[in-house]
């Protein structure tokens, strides 16, 4: 299965309910989904809340959503848009 990407700016700092959420959303796919950092050699498992939490997600961050599996797709598209709060907007 060919791995997905997409590049994600963070628009504004990520509480730890929102990486809980981001944590919880991710858990419920059968792909691996992983968060890499721009500037860093950093890959977090999306669905590891202490993970999510070892490097703040600041405003302005650039992260690339990594997601390979039978549910690739999906997965990448739920977890780019919490990322990008576009869940949490009215």
């Amino acid at each position: 299965m060919p791995l997905r990407v997409h590049d994600v700016t963070v628009p504004e700092d990520l509480q730890p309910d929102h990486l809980q959420r981001i944590a919880q959303q991710a858990s419920q796919f059968r792909s691996d989904i992983k968060i890499k950092f721009e500037n860093e050699r950093i890959q977090l498992d999306a669905k590891s809340l202490l993970g999510m939490m070892m490097l703040p997600l600041r405003r302005g961050t650039r992260v690339t959503v990594l997601a390979q599996g039978n549910d690739e797709e999906e997965a990448l598209e739920r977890i780019a848009s919490l990322l990008e709060r576009q869940e949490w907007r009215s």
